[in-house]
């Protein structure tokens, strides 16, 4: 039974009142002590009259006291047969707790397949939960909780956390973790990778066994090296990086044996590698009209160090003409040709015809600069086929795809993108090759190797690009691309086209005419193969969990080939394709649920700990051996021990009905008031005296 009062008054009324008593009562004790007591119990008998006390009677059902059942199904509980355990020990909980009168059993299960949030599914599943009837949670898991960062902060519970633990008691395992990772790089100098690998025991310890492990570095899918460690230290590579654009770096560390996965024991790294500067050696001859148009073009380019020398005569030409007005400054062929010429990425020759500056030794070094991986582009005009052409030259001769076979051939023709053009990436997707500007000249070449690219008069090659040992040659056989540039008969893209050509020269990878890659779209993967060839083979593709399958791919647009994985499992993929590597990630490179998983304590305990409850390993074999199970008063000390774990008696109950009642009838309280006020008045009067008054 409780007490409550539904007043007369608004309540601003009834505080009015009780003031207005409380002066009067203050009056009557002062002037009369004697006759102010009747007169107080009769204000008081007026106050609660107006206060309305009732009497209010509830009907209610005593309820089941609830427990919480939480279940881990993440990725990580299925290792080492932790599932199994698992169901296990969540039957026989729920057969325990349905043997104890008047407890309610909830189970609730959570998953995750790049990280599991074991936290916030508690919160998550107690919001749904009644806090006054519950007895008591027991979260089914192998300890592992990517917010385990929350549980120091979970607010505490008036009810046990019992953390049951799956995993065996002796269980291992190796990983390797990136500790300095850098993601961008600058072409031909090596970045430091540092890393540790660690080899865990239960509850994440930290194994004493020092011992070393065999570490090996990919790039791309190649091996590089591969080099033995100290475990539990940290150790470091240093990557070369050999080309501009994406590479990626993959560190993997042997298995130890008896461990419970591989998936942690690779680390992947993609690390961009830039040019610092890309350095070009333009070098003009015969001057024409077209002459400033490869000038401005890689001036244009903030990222392009130009070198421009233009020769227009032999240095030793005997004509009576002061050595000091043949040129600005002698030009530094030994420096160039023979010193330097390693520096450079890409050397162009622009209508450059042999005048004895250049000697045999230095275009023999140009050969190997091409042989060692650097680019030539010749732009010729009519010097080509003249007795003076670079193509002459035996030592630069055997680098190039095209020998002249006669005279510039001088008529109108409007460039062509080959069919080999229009799948490959130099040329493919030009804007507006139907209405480009017509060219004045051709020049007619025997074709010996590369792809030719774009065609002229006659069907005769304009562009050739090939590659030669290491490096890359390009022969670009007409020196009119500057009337696209002067806009002549509507002009055409020459920017696009010169600046593509240079990119592919120079080894842009976006320009690479066989690629491969790996892309997400949402939940799928995406396979694409980028190909000059008029088919592909099918690509081989190795899963997260080590598998392999061979994906067929369909062409969606010329040279483009794609296939879907749908719904593609988290995790790392590698795809192969004859020489062609790429790697790519659904969901998480390296995700959070396969970075640890050894079982343990330390991430959970927190919340145990500040609700009273226990934390037990039940893993026996591969099935569970629970701790007793027992009901304990709300406010006991301890609800766990050695073997046991308890549950909190609530003693909730629901209300059904309310019954209010006057805690006394109004003729009660106008009794009190008059005899109160008779009192007084008998007292006041002296019809009351005191028996020391009467003696």
């Amino acid at each position: 039974m409780n007490i409550v009062f539904d007043p007369w008054l608004p309540h601003w009324a009834l505080v009015l009142t009780i003031f207005f008593g409380a002066t009067v009562i203050l009056t009557c004790l002062v002037r009369n002590w004697r006759s102010g007591i009747p007169r107080m119990l009769a204000v008081v008998a007026v106050i609660l009259l107006i206060a309305n006390p009732l009497r209010r009677e509830a009907e209610t059902t005593p309820l089941d006291d609830v427990a919480l059942i939480l279940v881990d199904e993440s990725a990580s509980q299925t290792l080492d047969s932790r599932d199994a355990v698992t169901q296990d020990a969540t039957t026989k909980l729920q057969e325990s707790l349905t043997n104890l009168s008047g407890v309610e059993t909830i189970v609730s299960r959570f998953t995750g397949a790049d990280e599991t949030l074991a936290v916030a599914s508690l919160s998550q599943s107690l919001a749904d939960i009644p806090r006054n009837r519950l007895a008591g949670v027991f979260v089914v898991t192998d300890g592992q909780a990517a917010d385990a960062a929350d549980a120091k902060t979970f607010p505490p519970l008036e009810a046990p956390v019992h953390i049951f633990t799956t995993g065996a008691q002796n269980e291992v395992d190796r990983k390797i973790n990136l500790v300095t990772a850098p993601r961008y790089g600058i072409v031909r100098q090596s970045v430091r990778v540092t890393f540790r690998v660690d080899d865990l025991g239960p509850n994440e310890i930290l194994l004493s066994d020092r011992q070393s492990a065999q570490v090996t570095l990919r790039i791309d899918g190649a091996e590089i090296l591969s080099e033995r460690v100290p475990v539990g230290t940290e150790a470091g590579f240093d990557v070369p990086l050999d080309r501009p654009g994406q590479l990626i770096i993959e560190l993997e560390v042997e298995e130890r044996r008896g461990e419970l996965t591989t998936r942690n024991n690779i680390a992947v790294l993609p690390i961009t590698a830039v040019r610092d500067r890309l350095r070009v050696l333009l070098i003009s001859g015969e001057p024409h009209p077209g002459e400033r148009v490869w000038r401005n073009l890689l001036k244009s380019d903030a990222a392009v160090d130009l070198v421009h020398f233009t020769i227009l005569r032999p240095i030793d030409k005997n004509d009576g003409t002061p050595v000091e007005e043949l040129a600005l400054i002698p030009f530094p062929q030994d420096e160039l040709f023979i010193d330097k010429l390693e520096e450079f990425d890409l050397l162009i020759f622009d209508r450059y015809a042999y005048r004895g500056v250049l000697s045999s030794f230095h275009f023999d070094n140009i050969a190997r600069f091409v042989d060692n991986g650097g680019a030539v582009l010749i732009a010729s005009g009519p010097e080509y086929n003249s007795s003076l052409s670079l193509a002459g030259r035996r030592n630069l001769s055997f680098i190039l795809p095209a020998l002249p076979s006669g005279g510039a051939v001088e008529e109108t023709y409007r460039p062509e993108v080959t069919e080999l053009g229009k799948r490959h990436p130099v040329t493919a997707d030009l804007d507006d090759e139907d209405i480009w500007g017509r060219w004045l000249r051709l020049i007619p070449v025997t074709q010996t190797r590369g792809q030719t690219l774009m065609s002229g008069a006659n069907d005769g090659p304009l562009l050739i690009l090939d590659r030669v040992g290491e490096g890359r040659v390009g022969l670009f056989l007409s020196d009119h691309v500057w009337l696209w540039a002067r806009g002549f008969d509507g002009g055409g893209p020459h920017t696009e086209l010169l600046r593509r050509i240079a990119h592919w020269l120079m080894k842009e990878p976006e320009l690479e005419e066989e690629a491969l890659a790996l892309r997400t779209e949402g939940k799928n993967l995406v396979v694409e193969r980028r190909t000059i060839e008029n088919s592909v083979d099918p690509v081989m593709i190795t899963r997260p969990d080590g598998a392999t399958e061979e994906i067929s791919l369909a062409e969606t647009t010329p040279g483009d080939f794609t296939a879907r994985i749908e719904n593609a499992q988290p995790g790392l993929y590698r795809a192969t394709s004859g020489d062609l590597f790429a790697i790519g990630s659904a969901g998480l490179e390296t995700t959070p649920e396969f970075q640890d998983v050894v079982s343990t304590n330390a991430k959970l305990e927190p919340i145990s700990n500040r609700s009273g409850g226990g934390v037990f390993n039940v893993r026996r074999s591969n099935g569970a051996n629970l701790p007793e199970i027992r009901r304990v008063r709300e406010n006991a000390p301890d609800f766990a021990g050695h073997n046991w774990a308890g549950l909190a008696i609530r003693n909730a109950e629901r209300v059904e009905t309310v019954r209010d009642a006057p805690f006394a009838p109004a003729i009660v309280w106008l009794a009190v008031i008059a005899l109160s006020l008779l009192a007084a008045w008998a007292i006041e009067g002296g019809r009351v005296r005191s028996a020391k008054n009467e003696r």
